[in-house]
C-alpha cells in the first residue's frame, strides 16, 4: 500500500514541475518578443517619417499592451495583437 502511494506522490511532483517549467518557458518565449514589439511601436511613434495617423495606432496599441500587461500574460497578448 504504501508503495503505490509513493508511486503516486512521485508521479504527481514530477507532473507538478513539468508543467510549471513549461508554463516559464513559454513566458521567456513571449515575452522577449513582445518586449521587441513595444520598442519598434515607439520608434514609430517618435519618427518623424511616420504619417500622423499611423503615429496614432501605434500609439494606441502601446497603451493598451501597457494597460493589459500586469493583468494578461504576455503569450496571449502577442496572440490578441497578431
Amino acid at each position: 500500500m504504501s508503495f503505490k502511494l509513493s508511486l503516486s506522490v512521485v508521479f504527481f511532483t514530477s507532473l507538478t514541475a513539468l508543467t510549471s517549467t513549461n508554463a516559464f518557458a513559454i513566458d521567456d518565449y513571449c515575452t522577449p518578443k513582445l518586449n521587441s514589439y513595444i520598442e519598434k511601436a515607439e520608434k514609430t511613434v517618435d519618427s518623424k517619417y511616420i504619417s500622423s495617423s499611423q503615429k496614432e495606432m501605434a500609439q494606441k496599441v502601446i497603451d493598451k499592451v501597457k494597460a493589459s500587461r500586469n493583468e494578461t500574460n504576455d503569450c496571449i497578448l502577442m496572440d490578441e495583437l497578431f
